[in-house]
């Protein structure tokens, strides 16, 4: 539905009450992403993959590390 704002706000409280959820930071480093954020956007990529080497989560690590690379440059 293309409401990144919304979405990024949500996602943020979610990862405000569980900071070691990986799946919470990478939906925020996701949307900051789409609303062109890439800073902070690449800060909760690397959290999203730095807690996602300790519990399970639902995304692609590889894809992650693509982004960070990409957002790096």
């Amino acid at each position: 539905q293309r409401r990144w704002a919304e979405a990024q706000a949500a996602f943020f409280k979610a990862y405000s009450l569980d900071s070691n959820n990986p799946d919470f930071a990478f939906n925020l480093a996701v949307s900051l992403d789409q609303l062109h954020q890439s800073k902070p956007a690449l800060t909760y990529y690397q959290r999203a993959l730095t807690l996602a080497s300790a519990q399970n989560a639902s995304f692609d690590k590889t894809q992650v590390s693509n982004r960070i690379a990409e957002l790096s440059r």
